[in-house]
């Protein structure tokens, strides 16, 4: 309980002084004397503030703690899922690359083919227009 000193027997010779008679002048004084008291107790301190503003706020912190420490566990499980899809991706992708390395060897096999058909058809054209031309021109 705070205390507040108040002298009653100073108020009650001010009230004398004012004009009030002694005996209505001392009970006035007991009676403000009393109200103090009561009053005070009911007086909110800078330290009791203090100590409920500290407790708010340590509990406001720990609420906020919890529901970060809640959203990591969320955020972790869900990049967790993401990483995993992320490594099926790469799975189906490096499958795709394999397929198409399977495309490039095939068109390479087809490619050297076609080359082989371009020189025999030359050679066969060759072997066929230029004595048709020296025939058509008279050299032989």
């Amino acid at each position: 309980m705070a205390a507040i000193a108040f002298d009653t027997l100073t108020c009650a010779r001010r009230l004398i002084a004012a004009g009030i008679p002694e005996q209505q002048a001392d009970v006035l004084a007991e009676l403000m004397a009393q109200a103090f008291v009561h009053n005070v107790d009911q007086l909110v301190t800078k330290d009791y503030l203090d100590a409920r503003f500290d407790a708010f706020e340590q509990r406001v912190e720990r609420r906020i703690d919890e529901r970060l420490t809640e959203l990591e566990t969320r955020l972790e499980k869900r990049f967790a899922q993401i990483d995993s899809r992320f490594a099926e991706m790469d799975k189906r992708f490096a499958e795709i690359d394999r397929r198409f390395a399977a495309f490039d060897q095939k068109f390479a096999e087809i490619d050297g083919k076609f080359r082989l058909l371009y020189w025999m058809l030359g050679i066969i054209i060759a072997s066929t227009t230029v004595p048709a031309l020296a025939k058509l021109l008279g050299l032989g």
